[in-house]
């Protein structure tokens, strides 16, 4: 049987960071205002901000995708290996045997 290392940790962690990344990648919502920097930063803060939004809008839905795959991988290994355990504990009344 071939033994399968799945780095369940790490996956779940990268899940969890791409949830931050959604979190904080709206930079409105966040209270940054572009004027408050003051010149001659406030224009090309604002000018950023406004052309950001389709790259904001792309990074989100990707980040989401991967959220979500990220989970799901974690999901089925977790189910994968309680499936296991069952079975060679003999849950499913064969007793481990086929």
């Amino acid at each position: 049987m071939a033994e399968i290392d799945m780095p369940g940790d790490e996956v779940e962690r990268l899940g969890a960071l791409l949830r931050r990344v959604m979190d904080i990648i709206d930079t409105r919502p966040s209270g940054f205002d572009a004027a408050a920097v003051g010149p001659p930063l406030a224009r090309s803060g604002g000018n950023f901000d406004k052309k950001w939004g389709d790259g904001r809008t792309q990074v989100k839905r990707n980040s989401k995708d991967l959220r979500d795959a990220c989970e799901a991988i974690v999901k089925a290994f977790a189910d994968a290996d309680t499936q296991l355990a069952e079975s060679l504990d003999g849950d499913d009344g064969s007793n481990g045997a086929k």
